[in-house]
C-alpha cells in the first residue's frame, strides 16, 4: 500500500508528444500498406462491438447542404479497445472556399490521443494526413471484401487530395489494377493528377473526357468530389462493378435503389449525420432499411457480402472516429519508437489536485 507520504513524493509531471503535419509523414504516415492494416484493426473491432463511437456533433451554418459551399467542422471522439486501448478525438474544419481563397486545403486537422486508464493526453498532433490517408484506406479495405478480385480498370471522379489517397489504398489492397481513368471538371487539373498518379503508381492514369466516360467498363468506380448536385447515373456502371461513395451528393437516391447491395461503415452515425445518399434513399422510402449493410459484419462473416461476380455494389461510409484513432495510434508509436516529435508539458505539477 502507498502511504500519503509517498504519494506526495511521486513525481506529478504530464507531458505529451506533439507531432507536426512533418512529424507525421517522417513517422510513416504516408505508408498507405500500414493505414489499411489500421484500418482493417479498427474496422474489425468495431464489428466486436470493442470500440465506443458517440455521434459526432457537427458544427454548420446552415442545412446540410451548406457542408459543401460555406463548409462545417466536425468533433470526432471514439475509443478503440482490443490490443489497441486508446482514445482519441479528431477536430476537423472543411472549408470549401480555402483552396481559391487562401491557395489552402480545404480540410485541415487536429488529433489528441488520450491514455484511457489516467485520461492525460499522450499526442496532439496533425490530423489532416490521417483523415485522408484513413479515407482511402477505408475504400481500400471494403474493396477488398466487396469488389471482384480480378478488378483490373478503376474510374475515379475528381482529381483532388482525397481521390490521391484513394488511388494509393486502392492499388495497394487490389493487385492487379492495370487502368485508371479520371475526370475532373478542371481539364488541366485532371491532365496533371493523371500524370503524377502514373509515376507515383507504377499504374497507367489516363483522363477521362466525362465522368460518364470514366465509370463505363470499370470494375471499382469512386466518386470523390465536391459536387453539390447528382450526375451518376446507374446505367453508366458495368455489370459487377464496385462503387465507393466516399462525397455526399453525386449520386442520386434515386440510383442507389438499383444496387445490388448498399454497405456503410456504421448506418447509426450515417443516418445521425443526415447527409450521405444511403441514409437519404432510405429515408425518401426507395430502399428499405434492412438492406443497408455495416462492412464489419461482412468483414467477420455475419452478414453476406458479394455472392456473384455480377452484383453491383455501393460503398457509402461516413467516416468514422475509429479510423482515425487507430491511425493516429500507429502514427505516434512510430513516432516514439523514432524519436520523432517535441516533447511539451501539460504541467509540471497540478495546480490543484
Amino acid at each position: 500500500m502507498i502511504k500519503t507520504e509517498e504519494i506526495v513524493s511521486i513525481d506529478k509531471k504530464v507531458d505529451f508528444i506533439y507531432l507536426s503535419q512533418e512529424d507525421c509523414i517522417a513517422a510513416g504516415g504516408l505508408d498507405m500498406n500500414g493505414t489499411l492494416e489500421a484500418i482493417q484493426k479498427s474496422f474489425e473491432l468495431h464489428g466486436k462491438n470493442e470500440v465506443i463511437q458517440p455521434a459526432k456533433p457537427v458544427i454548420r451554418w446552415g442545412g446540410p447542404e451548406t457542408e459543401e459551399t460555406r463548409g462545417r467542422i466536425m468533433t470526432m471522439p471514439s475509443y478503440i479497445g482490443g490490443e489497441l486501448n486508446v482514445a482519441g478525438l479528431k477536430w476537423i474544419p472543411s472549408m470549401p472556399e480555402n483552396p481559391k481563397k487562401l491557395g489552402q486545403p480545404r480540410a485541415s486537422a487536429i488529433i489528441v490521443l488520450t491514455d484511457p486508464e489516467n485520461g492525460f493526453p499522450l499526442a496532439i498532433m496533425d490530423g489532416t494526413l490521417v483523415s485522408a490517408m484513413r479515407t482511402g484506406a477505408a475504400t481500400g479495405i471494403a474493396a477488398k471484401y466487396l469488389a471482384n478480385p480480378d478488378s483490373e480498370t478503376v474510374g475515379i471522379i475528381g482529381a483532388g487530395v482525397q481521390s490521391r489517397t484513394q488511388l494509393m489504398a486502392i492499388t495497394c489492397a487490389m493487385k492487379n489494377i492495370k487502368l485508371i481513368k479520371v475526370f475532373d471538371l478542371n481539364m488541366e487539373k485532371t491532365q496533371q493528377f493523371a500524370e503524377e498518379m502514373e509515376k507515383e503508381l507504377n499504374v497507367s492514369v489516363i483522363a477521362a473526357d466525362s465522368a460518364e466516360a470514366a465509370i463505363r467498363e470499370s470494375d471499382i468506380v469512386i466518386t470523390a468530389t465536391m459536387s453539390t448536385f447528382p450526375y451518376v447515373k446507374y446505367e453508366w456502371l458495368k455489370e459487377g462493378a464496385f462503387h465507393s461513395e466516399i462525397s455526399f451528393w453525386d449520386t442520386a437516391p434515386e440510383e442507389v435503389q438499383h444496387y445490388d447491395k448498399i454497405v456503410v461503415d456504421d448506418y447509426s452515425h450515417v443516418e445521425h449525420h443526415g447527409v450521405d445518399v444511403s441514409y437519404r434513399a432510405v429515408a425518401a422510402g426507395l430502399v428499405e432499411r434492412e438492406r443497408v449493410k455495416n462492412l464489419s459484419d461482412i468483414m467477420l462473416g455475419n452478414v453476406e457480402g458479394r455472392t456473384n461476380p455480377q452484383e453491383n455494389i455501393i460503398f457509402n461510409p461516413i467516416g468514422m472516429s475509429i479510423h482515425d484513432v487507430s491511425e493516429a495510434y500507429r502514427v505516434y508509436q512510430n513516432a516514439k519508437k523514432m524519436g520523432i516529435g517535441n516533447t511539451l508539458p501539460l504541467w509540471q505539477k497540478p495546480h490543484w489536485s
